[in-house]
């Protein structure tokens, strides 16, 4: 996990300067870390940061590469650009980047630090209006789940009987077959529907801040808790909280969802009243439990209050009469969302995809036929617009079908990211679960191989 302790990023090359603004940022209420170049911008950012201050001139990586890294990583973060020269070009390039401000040296201290408060303000403000976009979800409909196999009937029936309980459901699949669907499913068929639907993915923040999201916190419980923190069991009130990615709650966490689950009470972070909640728990994870839970790595009771009521999503190799349904649904979406004509996929195009293994599941099919449908001609979809990253006659990826043996362990390491990196779509974050590590060490790792 990334150290939530720092929130500013101080880069710039010229050592006087960053312990200079390091000193000046802790008397103006922010937590800094220096660092000397780009890339130790990359390995040092995280979600909790609330901004970076950056120089264009460094080496190894200046400050336009580091901003184009940043722009893809974390775009949420604003970025106030430091620079020696008075050059409209590079300023404008570096708004075009998506900085903040753009600060000529010398500089003055007070107006710098203005404007990096404001900065941060306008951060904490987007975060937190995207943290409630992202965790309230709209009411999921039926339409959102395709089952046309024997399999998934099966499975939509149960949900349909389990969502007239109370009991706390696991789901468990590989990544991409659609348990967060599901888990939406369940919610909106349950007498908890008109209530809110909220979403908390356990492996995306630091422990610290998932404790506060959680759990919420109290006005000064740690430094920067400036008020009284609703968190999302709070919000969830009456309705469903579905935890994704469970399988990452850190240890300490949890006996306290353990006592959520048992007493219907929690704390909030930094807080000695109890409160009470009403709320069903819905989890989910693509994780081996048992051997979590024998590295004492998972509570054992934990497991069994989350898992009353287990469903496990069958992988789409496995249903393969939800290719066609799903393609149709996806396009659907698609033609509404860009205001176009109907979008069609022509017979050997479908031949294609109802042959292909589906390594990355639903969520890898969804991810094709978008790019697909990008570029299609006359609103429709062949064969050829299928080839592109993935031979969909064997499942394989076409540019990394080489045998690993002989392969030296950085080789296979590079391979493994450069295989899930094209199944994910280029998607960083998902790629990372998928490989089962951090966000910070992919980029780490994609920095030290070179991808």
């Amino acid at each position: 996990m990334s150290d939530p302790s720092y929130n500013l990023i101080i880069a710039d090359d010229d050592r006087t300067i960053r312990d200079l603004l390091s000193l000046k940022a802790s008397h103006y209420g922010f937590h800094p870390v220096t660092a000397e170049h780009g890339r130790d911008v990359i390995e040092l950012i995280h979600d909790s940061v609330d901004i970076v201050l950056l120089d264009l001139h460094m080496p190894e990586m200046d400050g336009f590469e580091c901003m184009e890294a940043l722009s893809k990583s974390h775009p949420q973060i604003p970025v106030v650009i430091l620079s020696g020269e008075n050059d409209a070009s590079a300023a404008m390039r570096a708004v075009k980047l998506g900085a903040h401000d753009y600060i000529t040296k010398p500089f003055d201290l007070n107006n710098l630090f203005t404007i990096l408060r404001n900065a941060k303000k306008l951060s904490n403000i987007q975060r937190e209006n995207q943290s409630l976009k992202d965790s309230i979800s709209p009411v999921a409909t039926t339409t959102d789940v395709v089952a046309y196999s024997e399999p998934m009937q099966k499975l939509l029936n149960q949900a349909k009987r389990i969502a007239q309980l109370d009991s706390s459901v696991l789901l468990t699949g590989e990544s991409g077959t659609g348990k967060g669907v599901l888990a939406r499913y369940i919610h909106t068929q349950s007498p908890r529907s008109a209530k809110p639907f909220v979403t908390v993915s356990c492996p995306a923040l630091p422990r610290e801040l998932l404790e506060s999201e959680l759990f919420g916190h109290e006005k000064g419980a740690f430094t920067g808790a400036l008020k009284k923190k609703i968190g999302k069991i709070e919000a969830a009130a009456g309705g469903t909280l579905f935890l994704d990615e469970i399988g990452d709650l850190p240890i300490d966490l949890q006996p306290k969802l353990l006592n959520v689950l048992q007493d219907r009470q929690f704390q909030r972070v930094g807080g000695e009243k109890s409160l009470d909640c009403d709320v069903r728990i819905i989890t989910a994870t693509n994780i081996n439990f048992h051997e979590k839970i024998e590295a004492k790595e998972f509570r054992e009771d934990l497991y069994y209050r989350i898992s009353v009521i287990p469903m496990e999503l069958p992988p789409l190799r496995m249903r393969p009469k939800e290719i066609a349904a799903l393609t149709k649904h996806f396009l659907e979406r698609i033609a509404a969302q860009r205001g176009c004509h109907e979008i069609a996929v022509n017979d050997e195009a479908m031949k294609k995809l109802m042959t292909y293994s589906w390594p990355g599941n639903v969520r890898q099919l969804e991810n094709l036929i978008e790019r697909a449908s990008a570029f299609c001609e006359n609103n429709t979809i062949t064969s050829d617009d299928l080839m592109g990253d993935i031979n969909l006659t064997d499942g394989s990826v076409k540019s990394n079908s080489q045998h690993i043996a002989g392969m030296t362990l950085a080789e296979i390491e590079k391979l493994a990211i450069e295989q899930t990196l094209e199944l994910c779509s280029g998607n960083k974050a998902e790629s990372a679960r998928t490989l089962g590590i951090s966000e910070k060490s992919i980029y780490n790792k994609m920095n030290r191989l070179g991808i």
